[in-house]
Parts: C-alpha cells; structure tokens; sequence
C-alpha cells in the first residue's frame, strides 16, 4: 500500500518500487500534506500486517528531514516505510538531469545539478517549462495568467507520467542523497519481503 500527498506523486512512488520489484496494489491519500498526515497513523497501524511506503514533502530545503521523520512518525511500524523528498518530490524527479531535459524540453545544461539544495523544485520545473521548445509543455505544466492557479492545467497528469515512464530513479539517487536514502530502505524492505 501506498500513501502520497497528490497525484504528481504517484508516478515516481511507483517507478522507485518498480526498481526492487515491488508492486502497487493501491495508493491512499492525494489529497494533501495536512490529510496524508493525519491518516499516517492509521497506515502504521496497517504496516503492522502488510507493507507500507509513504511519502512527503518536506517543503523546505532548510528544514531536518530527521526531525520531522521523528515528529510525523515516531515509531515506524517494520513493514512502514515513511520517507520525507526534500525539498519536494520534484528535486528527485530533476536529479535525473537527462531524462526531465528531454521531457521539458530544454537543454540539460539548465537542470541544476544540486536538486536537494532547491527551497522550491516545482517551481524550478515551472520556469524551465516556461522555455520549453514543446508548446504541449509550455501550456500544461506553466500557469495561465491571472489564472490564480500555482501550476499549469495538466501539471499532476505529466508529472505522474513523466515519473512513472522516463524517470529513473537510480540515476537521479546519484545526485539527490534524499532519494538515495529512500531506495536503500526501499531495498532493504524488498529483500525482506522476498527473502
């Protein structure tokens, strides 16, 4: 089982439990940080009797990802894996620097080379949208004027996508350590389960 904030996220989540050959039978959650939160309990409980992998944001490249896995989750049940993407999921979906150029459409040059260290990924993905040599980016992924809106109209739809069918998670762990630690329990879990 899996719990994610919003739909952007359920592409990288499966891609990353893909690489140790594990399954999504359903994701919870998608409706927000504050909601996941709450229902995270509730999840550990679960991973008492099958696995869990939750994931959220930790929004701020300056914050303590040990603090508020410790505040969030303090005793993590053996099958819970909670993982915290710093500074969002974003940054680990940029460390695959080739991959997301050729998905946005611009030159891989562009793509910072230290993911972990952005205070706002998305917003990276945003303005490299905004220069994008494809039209379909540009107008799905940047906000219309004076929409109101934060993000483009099928921004959570290519997100999900681009993570679950070009990102490769291993590539990008070599440039984000936040996503490093994450695959390593995703691993060690794996060989649990299958050992």
């Amino acid at each position: 089982m899996v719990g994610v904030e919003g739909i952007s996220d359920e592409g990288a989540v499966r891609a990353i439990l893909r690489e140790f050959g594990l399954t999504v039978k359903m994701i919870q959650g998608k409706n927000g940080k504050d909601s996941l939160l709450k229902k995270l309990p509730a999840y550990n409980n679960a991973a008492a009797h099958f696995p869990w992998f939750v994931l959220v944001d930790l929004d701020s490249a300056d914050g303590c990802v040990v603090e508020k896995l410790s505040t969030w989750l303090p005793q993590p049940s053996t099958n819970m894996i909670f993982r915290v993407a710093v500074a969002e999921l974003e940054g680990w979906l940029l460390a695959d620097r080739e991959a997301v150029a050729d998905f946005l459409g611009v030159a891989e040059s562009k793509i910072p080379r230290n993911p972990d260290s952005l205070s706002d990924p998305k917003q990276e993905i945003i303005n490299l949208a905004r220069k994008s040599r494809k039209r379909d980016i540009r107008e799905g992924l940047v906000p219309r004027p004076r929409s109101g809106a934060s993000v483009g109209p099928t921004y959570a739809s290519d997100i999900r996508d681009f993570g679950q069918r070009y990102w490769r998670p291993r590539v990008a762990a070599e440039a984000s350590p936040s996503l490093a630690r994450c695959l390593l329990r995703v691993e060690q879990l794996a060989a649990r389960l299958n050992g």
